[in-house]
């Protein structure tokens, strides 16, 4: 695949996974929402380590900043950290068999939904905690979907 193609592949990827996090969710599905940009990132980063680093989680978080509204840097501090760990983790996670994927997506998405409810409740809003394991087990189904739409699926 040419350089052009993946680019396209990759931005399409972002773009939709965009959409997909502006629909709304009401009521209890609320709860189970996945952070979808969070997660291309992340199959981005564990995949191909050496072509997206921190910089990528940095920025695509500050393009999140600009599309959900919350104030400039939170989005980007939780995708920066969560950047951090993979690049800490990439040696091993792209070796890794898509069970032991799942479980480093759930990990870094628990860590990145505590990390926002954090940020949030230090803004003075009231969140509670009971949402985290279900965003965090439904961002890490998501991944299998995710790899296999951007091309860097190592499973049949």
């Amino acid at each position: 695949m040419d350089v052009s193609t993946r680019l396209g592949t990759i931005l399409y990827a972002l773009l939709i996974a965009t959409v997909l996090q502006l629909v709304p969710a009401y009521g209890g599905w609320m709860d189970w929402k996945p952070n979808f940009i969070l997660v291309v990132v992340m199959v981005l980063m564990i995949n191909q380590p050496d072509q997206f680093g921190v910089i990528f989680a940095a920025s695509v978080g500050l393009f999140a900043d600009g599309v959900f509204g919350t104030t400039v840097g939170h989005f980007m501090l939780v995708f920066t950290l969560c950047g951090t760990i993979l690049v800490l983790l990439s040696r091993w996670t792209r070796y890794f068999a898509l069970l032991y994927r799942l479980l480093v997506v759930f990990g870094v998405s628990l860590f990145a939904t505590f990390t926002q409810t954090v940020l949030i409740n230090l803004q003075g809003f009231s969140i509670a905690l009971d949402y985290l394991p279900g965003m965090a087990l439904m961002s890490a189904l998501m991944l299998p979907l995710v790899e296999r739409f951007i091309g860097v699926s190592r499973e049949l």
